[in-house]
Formats: structure tokens, C-alpha cells, sequence
């Protein structure tokens, strides 16, 4: 069974592997593509941790 470490570790891997295809391209277009890829990888990777933290921050107030 996944858990949301073992997602967290994918996203990262691939918001990686993402950014080093970004900086391998001569492509100005491939890689904005890249690191836009890397972008939604990475939000999906923390996104839970945001919400926590938001969730947080509300009941603070």
C-alpha cells in the first residue's frame, strides 16, 4: 500500500528529473515546459503539507 511519504518521494523524483531535462534542453519552449513540470510536481509533493499549515494558521487566529 502507497503512502504519502512514498508519494512525496515520486513527486520529488520527478519534479527532478523534470528540472535536469530543463537544464539539458537548448529548447527555450521544452524548457519552460520542463520546469512547469517540475512546478506541478512539486505542489502535488507539498500540497498536503500547505493545507495542514493553513488549516493551522486558521485555527491560530
Amino acid at each position: 500500500m502507497r503512502t504519502d511519504d512514498d508519494d512525496r518521494e515520486y513527486y520529488n523524483r520527478r519534479a527532478e528529473a523534470e528540472i535536469e531535462a530543463a537544464s539539458a534542453t537548448e529548447n527555450p519552449a521544452a524548457c519552460r515546459a520542463h520546469y512547469q513540470m517540475a512546478e506541478l510536481y512539486l505542489e502535488r509533493a507539498y500540497s498536503d503539507e500547505s493545507d495542514e499549515t493553513a488549516g493551522e494558521n486558521a485555527a491560530a487566529s
